[in-house]
């Protein structure tokens, strides 16, 4: 697992701009006004070569009496403690604030490693603007995340801090298939862990939210070693009220840095929700096989959901319309007995790779059969595609222009590709980047005599 750093700090002292720094690229929103971040942010990036997962969270005011404010807290009190390490940041033009002393010991209670970031830092004012941040007997680096300046050095004594990687920590290379449980709370996960697993593993309630934690069980599949992570439910954000499920959904996102294949069970006997849609995102955001299983078919009529449902239910995963759709019942099992081998194919699936030939055939066919429609007066050229790397497949297609290439034609190539080769269950990446044009220079004229 990557290990997890919290960035901490009271409002409006450069969090999101770090973060954003760290990350290479514009993540959080940045402004002047403090509380512009209230939620956590989580970022997987690299510190001086070592893969990481960073956490930017709101502005931390213990003295907080708005309720946003006080959510805000709750979330960074909660980064607190999922951490392996922790940024502290205090800004040097304002000086030591005394909200920068509680916050600081706040994180000395946590008995985490910390290290105190003084951010808009001015270089020739470093000592000055140092001193009175050593009252807090910590680490000390002055930074400026909006310019770069120091980031190197605290990339390089952070990564010193951490615990070693090791080789043997993650047990991944033990199982064959690792399969993640994702849902909304009381959908059935873990009466489906049950079914998969043969027994009664996990405790079974109408109550949402009897699963708080990620629970990993271990099941063999005619002698296939399998995990299955069967995860707390994940409620919207509006409906996220208890503290524990703050950690059910952290564990619910971590759990699928672990998995191959990811089932998102919806719940049959209700209408597809912004949150199923959201779930589905997820997974295809981080590029994991999918399967969509949906739950409590034995309340169907004729065992099976309506044509309205499943109408519905296409238009919701729309985005995601290369995930097999299993109907099946944890309760009684029915179906049940399809989803290990389904997410085998798909796990063959992501590593399946599509020769460059075969890939330059099916564009020309491709092309032949639609033309890149006209942008601006001029028609988007292909020039070849290649697989890059396999899990998941990524595609590389050199082209004129980039932007010539419109969303509806890049999905067009995508959904005949998916017809053509094998990738059910499986999110693609495509590149399109722009040919280099290598074009002859004419020779200079001679000169007649």
């Amino acid at each position: 697992m990557r290990p997890v750093i919290a960035i901490i700090g009271r409002p409006n002292v450069g969090k999101s701009t770090l973060l954003n720094r760290l990350a290479g690229r514009r993540v959080a929103l940045v402004a002047d006004t403090p509380g512009v971040t209230r939620d956590r942010i989580f970022v997987e990036t690299t510190l001086a070569d070592r893969a990481v997962v960073l956490v930017d969270t709101g502005g931390f005011d213990p003295n907080a009496k708005d309720k946003m404010a006080r959510s805000a807290v709750e979330h960074a009190q909660i980064a607190i403690e999922e951490a392996d390490f922790i940024l502290f940041i205090c800004d040097a033009k304002d000086g030591l604030h005394p909200i920068d002393q509680s916050v600081a010991d706040t994180l000395r209670k946590s008995q985490k490693p910390v290290v105190c970031l003084i951010n808009k830092s001015d270089p020739g004012a470093a000592d000055r603007q140092e001193y009175e941040f050593h009252r807090l007997g910590l680490d000390l680096i002055p930074i400026s995340a909006a310019h770069g300046s120091g980031i190197e050095q605290m990339a390089e004594l952070v990564v010193s801090k951490l615990q070693p990687e090791q080789s043997g920590q993650d047990d991944s290379s033990d199982f064959q298939l690792s399969i993640c449980l994702l849902g909304k709370p009381n959908v059935g996960k873990s009466s489906l862990a049950n079914q998969l697993a043969g027994q009664e593993r996990q405790i079974v309630s109408t109550t949402p939210g009897t699963t708080r934690d990620a629970v990993d069980i271990a099941i063999d599949f005619n002698g296939q070693k399998c995990r299955l992570v069967d995860t707390p439910g994940v409620r919207r954000k509006a409906r996220i009220s208890m503290k524990l499920e703050h950690y059910g959904v952290m564990a619910a996102l971590r759990s699928l840095e672990r998995a191959d294949v990811a089932v998102v069970v919806i719940d049959g006997a209700e209408q597809f929700t912004d949150q199923d849609a959201r779930l589905l995102s997820l997974v295809n955001d981080r590029y994991r096989g999918l399967i969509v299983a949906v739950n409590k078919c034995d309340l169907f009529e004729s065992s099976r959901p309506d044509q309205q449902y499943l109408d519905m239910l296409k238009h919701g995963m729309r985005f995601v319309s290369f995930a097999p759709v299993l109907q099946v019942s944890a309760k009684t099992g029915k179906g049940t007995n399809r989803i290990i081998p389904t997410a085998n194919q798909i796990l063959l699936n992501l590593s399946n790779r599509v020769k460059t030939g075969q890939l330059n055939r099916f564009l020309a066919d491709s092309i032949e059969r639609l033309q890149p429609p006209m942008v601006r007066g001029r028609r988007g050229k292909f020039y070849f595609i290649t697989q890059a790397e396999v899990n998941p497949p990524t595609f590389i297609a050199s082209v004129n222009d980039p932007s010539r290439i419109p969303t509806h034609y890049r999905r067009f190539l995508e959904n005949r590709l998916r017809k053509i080769f094998t990738f059910e269950g499986v999110p693609l990446r495509w590149k399109y980047k722009r040919h280099a044009d290598k074009k002859k220079k004419s020779r200079p004229k001679r000169k007649r005599k």
